[in-house]
């Protein structure tokens, strides 16, 4: 039998010592992009997908710019290693049926807890899928979030709902982007004033109400195989069209490619075959001459060359050494994070492994090495140390990818130099065939979708 948690764990206050670190966490693993306007201040629901377990609260929550109380399974208060951080964090349990031993009566008190906290005005976020998953496509929600809204508003208690799209590039790589997408409140009046007559019609138009919203915040691709297909698609189009990089529009491009790339597969794979050879035969030209699709574009006047490099080679006199420190001091406890994510059950649960376990890994290495350095030197030399280290692991991971970008710029450079002017003329011809096959794919789906 399942050990409950105790009365008090819905009622606890959030952390903020446990959000910081959260909030630390995240931004050292991933770089985190934020959609949407301020929240509303006041009892507000957030209403989320659920791609990345444990993460996805703490992307929320850095995101948010107020303080969230999450809804979180009954199992993580009881004997997760993690219990005493989510107590802390001022989360309310959920008891689920599908959680063996536990008692789902007690959802009676997560009512309760939530009915208080938004009465008095604050943040809840739930994900109404119910679990979390790393299937790309949002799955059938449950009624929960609906119920919670309009028992509030039958109380006297109006909510705002605000729903959240989670966009992971990819679930589990260091340093990957994750695009937080605040969109619009949810207008449901109608809802709340139909609730008194007739509850279960207004909770499943709420529920289908809440779930159209959240699609629309969400590129919904598998994350494995599709998702990486859909980004190399819009990096060809965005290249061609000369489209913004803005991340709004980004979003919508990529979920019209995830949608339009759903519907070949379902009623024409031939075409979408055809297609994929079209797009990989185009990157495989990109690749030969160590291009990116951006890099088909660049002229750069012998001025700017200029400035780069003397601006470049006195910044990498600095960043050069820092980043070459980095990779060498921290090999050890980043390879093993690197094993440790590896051997999580699924992809949703990797990113928590490795952030968990790089930050105990890297924790220790700078403690050991910290230990050394003070055992022969002195306490205050080895505590200079710990210091040191702990810097060098962030400013060497910036220094890292500032590198890496300038290298990858300067060598992209050089292969336009040395690449035949026709060779260039025929990629940036494939490359505009195939945007305007995409435009076509586009038109023929939304031509489709009418019937």
């Amino acid at each position: 039998m399942t050990a409950a948690p105790t009365a008090s764990a819905g009622t606890t206050p959030p952390s903020s010592w446990v959000w910081g670190f959260g909030r630390l966490a995240v931004r050292a693993y991933y770089r985190v992009e934020r959609i949407g306007g301020k929240l509303p201040e006041g009892a507000l629901l957030l209403v989320a997908n659920h791609p990345n377990t444990l993460i996805d609260p703490a992307v929320i929550q850095t995101s948010a710019g107020r303080r969230v109380r999450f809804l979180a399974k009954s199992t993580l208060f009881a004997w997760h290693p993690l219990s005493p951080l989510i107590r802390r964090s001022g989360a309310i349990p959920v008891y689920r049926r599908m959680d063996p031993g536990v008692d789902t009566s007690r959802n009676v008190e997560m009512f309760a807890a939530v009915a208080a906290s938004l009465a008095s005005g604050e943040a809840i976020c739930l994900f109404p899928e119910g679990t979390s998953h790393a299937r790309g496509k949002l799955e059938p929600l449950r009624t929960g979030a609906a119920r919670m809204v309009l028992n509030s508003c039958a109380a006297g208690h109006p909510v705002t709902i605000v729903p959240v799209g989670l966009n992971f590039d990819a679930l589990a790589r260091f340093r990957s982007r994750v695009t937080t997408v605040f969109g619009r409140p949810l207008e449901y009046g109608d809802l709340a004033v139909r609730y008194a007559g007739d509850e279960m019609a207004a909770v499943r138009e709420l529920t289908d109400r809440i779930e159209q919203r959240l699609k629309h915040l969400m590129v919904e691709a598998e994350p494995r195989h599709d998702l990486p297909i859909v980004e190399r698609i819009d990096r060809l189009y965005a290249a061609a069209r000369g489209a913004s990089r803005d991340a709004s529009e980004r979003l919508g491009r990529r979920r019209l490619i995830a949608a339009g790339m759903a519907k070949l597969r379902e009623r024409d794979p031939a075409r979408l075959a055809e297609i994929m050879t079209q797009v990989e035969d185009h990157l495989a030209g990109l690749a030969r001459f160590g291009l990116r699709e951006r890099d088909l574009e660049q002229r750069i006047p012998a001025s700017d060359v200029a400035r780069f490099a003397l601006r470049e080679g006195l910044l990498a006199l600095v960043l050069g050494p820092l980043a070459l420190a980095g990779v060498v001091v921290f090999a050890v406890p980043y390879r093993l994070t690197d094993w440790i994510g590896r051997r999580a059950p699924n992809l949703q649960s990797r990113a928590v492994w490795q952030i968990i376990g790089g930050g105990l890994l890297h924790a220790t290495w700078i403690a050991a090495l910290a230990s050394i350095v003070g055992s022969r030197t002195g306490a205050a030399a080895g505590v200079a140390t710990g210091f040191g280290l702990a810097a060098l692991a962030v400013l060497g991971t910036l220094a890292v990818e500032r590198e890496a970008a300038v290298w990858r710029t300067t060598r992209a450079f050089f292969a336009l130099r040395q690449m035949p002017l026709r060779a260039r003329s025929a990629l940036r011809r494939r490359r505009k065939a195939l945007a305007d096959t995409l435009d076509d794919v586009r038109a023929w789906v939304e031509s489709r979708t009418r019937y």
